[in-house]
């Protein structure tokens, strides 16, 4: 008992001085913050416990097992979707119409072809070198979802040295753009790869990859019109907020019961919303006070499924997936400034600001593991951790000195 005592409090200050440098380190640096609940996720993770059972002379039980995961599932596929919805009702398609068609290359650049990069050597690993690849359209969707993932950016280290040093130069404001609308389009190409799941299980249902793809559509703009029919003029923030929680449950329960990505099905319906809704800021006032707890669950439940790769191939895969997504950024952005109209909107180097990744990568990590759960599974999540880790610390470094270099940043720098 008194040794069992010791290793829990051995594993909580482990935990909280964990905590203790991130924040330090995210304070300074810009480091994602939340970080630390991704460790207090790998300290509840079941197979910890089996693992140190299977080492030490005593037993230590988990205090989270595979049975209570299973009934949290549904839950947190609803919270997935409610951080879709959030994030789609900040995508404006005004926004996108009148933003600089520089920027939206850049964006689309970032996107497809930093995601056609990584995918390619991705499937080329798994073919070629996994010791048992199993059919090849797992392995396709595999190496999309890694690529689709691995590659999303976000714009949230730019944002903040934006704040700090108070830049607002053209070319830091053409980039910052481009990362967010590369985020709402990885969002969006994340939903495809359910298309095709569905069609590959579901032979009876004689729908093509395109028609699944486009029932996720229709259901989000059937269950918008019902908010609209309720709520579509309402200034109760109680009913809003009760409203918004029944539309998300809603999208999220039928897209978990037919195999399609929650947060994606979620994402289409914010769009609709955050368009067309006249009470479009209320939601958003409504929701927006519960996205930060909404990560920081998000964050844990990944820590508590993750899954260790078990074949050495697979750890050196795993290993090499930061530089496979720097080269490929670093390429990416090479062909979109020699391909750039306007010159003066993008500049060489600016790969770097394209590194970092959002919390939100685990709320797609989720939605990946609930419904493609094969031998490949292990190594995506293991590659996007160890990716958000690696180029969360180094982004912020990478893109200060960008911005010095390129002169965003001028004077003295505190």
């Amino acid at each position: 008992m008194e040794t069992l005592a010791l290793f829990l409090l051995i594993l909580l200050a482990g935990y909280l001085g964990t905590g203790l440098v991130l924040r330090k380190i995210s304070s300074r640096n810009f480091f994602p913050s939340g970080m630390e609940y991704l460790i207090l996720g790998l300290l509840l993770n079941p197979g910890l416990y089996y693992f140190l059972s299977s080492n030490l002379t005593f037993d230590i039980f988990p205090p989270i097992n595979n049975e209570i995961l299973s009934k949290m599932a549904p839950v947190i596929s609803g919270v997935t979707g409610l951080l879709g919805l959030y994030w789609g009702m900040k995508f404006s398609l005004v926004e996108l119409l009148k933003t600089n068609r520089e920027q939206i290359r850049v964006a689309i650049y970032d996107t497809v072809l930093s995601t056609v990069i990584i995918g390619s050597l991705a499937f080329a690993s798994f073919y070629y070198f996994f010791p048992d690849p199993g059919n090849l359209l797992e392995i396709l969707l595999a190496s999309y979802a890694l690529a689709v993932i691995g590659s999303m950016s976000s714009p949230y280290v730019l944002q903040k040295f934006r704040e700090k040093y108070n830049i607002t130069r053209k070319l830091s404001d053409s980039l910052n753009s481009a990362a967010r609308f590369s985020l709402f389009f990885s969002l969006i190409m994340f939903g495809a790869i359910f298309s095709f799941y569905n069609f590959n299980t579901r032979p009876t249902m004689e729908l093509t990859p395109i028609e699944f793809f486009t029932i996720s559509i229709g259901i989000a703009i059937a269950i918008g019109i019902l908010f609209f029919i309720f709520l579509g003029r309402e200034s109760d923030s109680r009913k809003i907020f009760v409203g918004i929680l029944g539309i998300t449950m809603l999208g999220s329960g039928i897209a978990y019961y037919l195999g399609l990505s929650p947060l994606f099905l979620c994402f289409i319906l914010g769009i609709l919303l955050g368009n067309l809704s006249r009470i479009k800021e209320k939601v958003l006032d409504t929701i927006e006070q519960l996205i930060s707890p909404l990560s920081i669950v998000i964050t844990i439940y990944a820590g508590i499924i993750w899954v260790l790769a078990d074949s050495t191939f697979a750890w050196l895969f795993i290993l090499s997936f930061p530089v496979i997504k720097v080269i490929a950024k670093s390429f990416t952005h090479k062909i979109a400034v020699l391909a750039a109209f306007e010159k003066d909107r993008v500049t060489r180097g600016q790969g770097v600001v394209f590194l970092s990744s959002d919390i939100l990568v685990f709320a797609l990590l989720i939605n990946y593991s609930t419904v493609f759960n094969n031998q490949y599974t292990p190594i995506i999540m293991s590659a996007i951790i160890l990716n958000v880790f690696t180029l969360g610390f180094s982004s912020s470094f990478f893109t200060k000195r960008f911005l010095v270099e390129s002169s965003e940043i001028s004077g003295e720098t505190k």
